[in-house]
């Protein structure tokens, strides 16, 4: 075997790892044999599926619990011992008692049978190349089992690729850890089958293929060559993924699903990189595939691999598919169940195309309600399109995975006091995956210019020394998440923690069963609105509107200032009604108003008929439906 490329723990087991998916085509198009082991099912498997996504996306991430579960196995006494990570670590962000930490404690007891296991199989495919990808909680069980094939006779070649080696943290990883061979910084599309082609031909290894750095060179951080043409990339090949999970006894919990992608980098990005976002690198300039090429690679993977889930891993949606993907997708009868992450400025008539093509689940980004916090996060959106793309997709059928964040330098602690007041009447929408405050990510303006926003002491985030023998600068070239003081010694809990109460309480209202949750529906018939109401905060359970306020209710599905509205045709000059209407649906909880502008917050179960005063915002009808089964869910 030329290649076996190695998927560790704690990489999700709901789906298939993507780098080395296309990798494999690509190599395998180039010519050579390659085969990928998938060793994060086998650990599921033993510790049970429910533990281990729990460790692989439910956890904070930068608490690097993945990474502490096998360092030991690595560094022995050369880290703190297994308590002492609990204590300073994990139970002080958990709270003392976590129940995930027996279950843990005891599957860390089997590691190092697990990990001769994972070198045995790889071992048994007699590679020249064995290939590891990190991204998150993978380098230590990547360095674990790559250390065990380096004392075998004969032993292969080892690369390391993925997230956790761009830039300088590649570079740090080859310094740090001798037993690997060969670093690959960045996309690997055309340096990882260059580098396989000098191992395995023989080819002289002068001069060094851009992007790929070596062991016991001293050159700088490297910088791969980045694909242009996504046309030009293979289709990726799930098949040993989907083969192993067919003979798991996790199948059926896990029903894994097909991912894609369509466009690498961020079109938003590249204008205004939100400040708080890590996820590029050097990598932003956005590309994408040709509709028609997403389409048949699209329709190819869900026949071959008889499934319609499919997870999108662009970080924004090119939004040329809007008229182009999504109606050929409506057309084709394929009925996908698509995720994709999105702009939060969406048009309503936009969102119908998209649930028509099959969008089931959209990650918008929405962050915050404050146009405040917005503009320093430099979202490019407003707290209210936030809310209005929620009621909208509340009405389509789409899921909204989103998080709440705090804690940006300059923040009013009062857009958290109004943010914690808005939040009891918006329990009818998807509550926030969760409610905190914000992290620093290497590769974001945060980190890059840390001193100038507003951050003090930055260093690498506490876990990493419970878990890599390494010193502060070492650590500091290594990590993907930092720890930070600020600058003007603000406590963000302080005023946070008002908004996570409501939070919660948002969660536990959402949590019943779909008869008791709560609901703010509007149904129009003629001239007038029927309101259901059920949200705790309810004025009354049910409401009627005629005339002014009826029209009222209908324009604000789209915030709208009290000009605009005396502009409605037949309302012209009746300003004094039309306050006197808004400052009654307010009261009542049903409209809310911001910097002057006003929104409805009832979801639209039979919609008004089509509006002449906003040609932009064209209503659609759309068959209602339930929101498909979560393909995501946010950390």
């Amino acid at each position: 075997m030329d290649v076996v490329f190695a998927v560790m723990p704690f990489a999700d087991v709901g789906r298939p790892a993507m780098g080395v998916s296309l990798l494999q085509a690509e190599v395998r198009a180039a010519g050579f044999t390659s085969y990928i082991e998938y060793f994060n099912i086998d650990l599921a498997e033993q510790i049970g599926v429910e533990s281990y996504q729990q460790v692989a996306s439910g956890l904070p991430p930068d608490l690097l619990t993945g990474e502490w579960f096998f360092a030991d196995d690595l560094f022995g006494d050369s880290i703190p011992d297994e308590d002492e990570y609990l204590q300073k670590v994990l139970f002080k962000a958990l709270g003392p008692g976590h129940g995930l930490v027996d279950e843990l404690r005891g599957a860390r007891k089997k590691r190092g049978k697990y990990l001769d296991d994972c070198a045995g199989r790889i071992s048994a495919h007699n590679p020249r190349v064995v290939g590891f990808t990190t991204t998150f909680h993978q380098t230590c069980a990547c360095l674990a089992v790559a250390k065990r094939l380096k004392q075998m006779a004969n032993p292969p070649v080892i690369v390391f690729g993925g997230a956790n080696c761009e830039g300088e943290m590649g570079w740090q990883m080859i310094q740090s850890f001798p037993w690997i061979d060969y670093v690959c910084c960045g996309e690997a599309d055309i340096s990882f089958p260059a580098l396989l082609e000098r191992l395995v031909k023989g080819v002289p290894d002068e001069p060094p293929v851009p992007g790929v750095l070596k062991q016991g060179k001293s050159g700088s951080p490297a910088r791969s060559e980045a694909i242009q043409d996504m046309n030009g990339l293979p289709v990726p090949d799930f098949d040993e993924y989907f083969a192993r999970l067919r003979s798991s006894p996790l199948y059926d919990a896990v029903k894994g699903y097909l991912i894609i992608e369509t466009a690498r980098g961020c079109w938003w990005g590249a204008k205004h990189h939100c400040t708080f976002c890590g996820l590029n690198g050097d990598t932003m300039a956005f590309r994408s595939k040709t509709p028609e090429r997403a389409f048949t690679e699209m329709e190819h993977l869900s026949r071959k691999y008889a499934t319609k889930r499919i997870g999108c891993v662009d970080n924004i949606l090119d939004m040329r598919y809007v008229d182009t993907l999504f109606p050929k997708l409506a057309e084709s009868g394929l009925d996908l169940e698509l995720f994709y992450e999105v702009k939060a400025n969406l048009r309503y008539d936009q969102l119908v195309k998209l649930r028509k093509g099959g969008m089931r689940e959209i990650q918008p980004g929405i962050e915050s309600f404050s146009n405040e916090v917005l503009g320093l996060m430099d979202k490019g959106c407003t707290g209210f399109q936030n809310i209005q793309l929620m009621r909208w997709c509340e009405e389509l059928g789409i899921e909204v995975a989103w998080n709440l964040l705090a804690g940006f330098p300059g923040e009013s602690a009062a857009e958290y006091a109004k943010m914690a007041a808005l939040v009891p009447l918006l329990t009818h929408l998807t509550p926030p995956c969760s409610c905190a405050q914000i992290r620093l990510d290497r590769f974001s303006p945060f980190h890059a210019r840390g001193e100038s926003y507003g951050f003090h002491k930055m260093r690498p985030a506490r876990a990493y020394y419970f878990v890599f023998p390494l010193g502060r600068k070492e650590l500091g070239r290594l990590a993907y998440f930092f720890d930070f003081d600020y600058e003007d010694d603000r406590h963000t809990n302080t005023y946070l923690e008002p908004v996570q109460q409501e939070v919660q309480r948002w969660w536990s209202a959402r949590s019943a069963g779909d008869g008791k949750r709560p609901k703010l529906d509007a149904r129009f018939t003629g001239g007038a609105v029927s309101i259901t109401d059920t949200r705790a905060v309810a004025s009354a359970a049910s409401h009627e509107f005629t005339g002014i306020a009826a029209a009222v209710l209908a324009k604000c599905d789209v915030a709208t200032t009290l000009p605009a509205l005396a502009r409605l045709a037949g309302m012209a000059g009746k300003e004094t009604a039309i306050q006197m209407a808004l400052d009654d649906l307010q009261q009542r909880g049903i409209v809310v108003e911001n910097d002057g502008q006003y929104l409805s917050l009832p979801v639209f179960r039979d919609r008004p008929p089509a509006p002449v005063h906003n040609q932009t915002h064209a209503y659609a009808t759309v068959p209602q439906a339930p929101a498909a089964e979560p393909l995501f869910r946010l950390v």
